[in-house]
Formats: structure tokens, C-alpha cells, sequence
């Protein structure tokens, strides 16, 4: 089974959001969804705490099945150069009971791309085989 990826921003975070910083989130979640770990990981800075982690936990996730997910933007802090942002994202994976947390991002602007330079958990990420 192939979900649609699935996309949430909401309405008072998107009038203090910058439609730049609305869209790297969009693109983040439908490459996670897509399946497409090299775009989900452009969006990190390699140099980035916990960075290996996160490849390994994705990488995971890529062989383990249908993935949908959905975010939405509850918290955006920032200027034009660094914002850090409050998310409220979902994850499932096959057929199993979706998983929930408030992912909290850094994302600095590096050349003319924003790039994730912090997140927690990276445990979130991590597949939970079914029993």
C-alpha cells in the first residue's frame, strides 16, 4: 500500500512564517515520504549533532516499508539567517500505529539553502518493528 504524502502547516504559524522556511519544511516531509533519503538528508548540515545517527535511522526507514507522514509548523523563531522551529510531526510506517512528537529544529541559511544544524529527538526517527 502507497500513502500520499500528507502536509499540514498551520494557519498562524504560515502568517509568521516565511514561505521559504514553508516550503523546506514541505519538501522535507514529502522527500521522507517519497522515500528519497538523499533529498531528506540535504536538508541537514552533515557537520550536524547526532547526524550519523539520523542517516543510519533513515536509512532504516527507507527498506522498511510505506511511509506517510505529516507536520505542521506550531512554533517559528527567527530572522532571515537562523530560525528554530517547534514541529508537530507524525510518522507511519506500514501498518503499524502512527507515531507522534514535537520535533524541535534549528536552521541556519548557509549560502542561499537553509540547512538543519540541530534536532531532537533523532529517536523519533528510528523504525519500531512490529512484534
Amino acid at each position: 500500500m502507497r500513502w500520499a504524502p500528507l502536509f499540514l502547516i498551520a494557519a498562524f504559524a504560515m502568517a509568521e512564517t516565511p514561505a521559504d522556511v514553508v516550503d523546506f519544511v514541505r519538501t522535507a516531509a514529502e522527500a521522507l515520504s517519497e522515500k528519497n533519503q538523499d533529498v531528506f538528508l540535504d536538508h541537514f548540515d552533515s557537520k550536524m549533532p547526532g547526524y550519523v545517527m539520523l542517516r543510519d535511522e533513515i536509512e532504516t526507514l527507507m527498506i522498511s516499508g510505506d511511509l506517510a507522514t505529516t507536520v505542521e509548523i506550531l512554533m517559528d523563531e527567527g530572522d532571515e539567517t537562523q530560525r528554530s522551529l517547534d514541529l508537530d510531526w507524525e510518522l507511519q510506517v506500514n501498518d503499524q500505529q502512527p507515531k507522534r512528537a514535537i520535533v524541535k529544529c534549528r536552521m541556519e541559511k548557509q549560502g542561499k539553502k537553509w540547512k538543519i544544524t540541530a534536532l531532537e529527538p533523532i529517536e523519533f526517527f528510528k523504525y519500531q518493528a512490529a512484534p
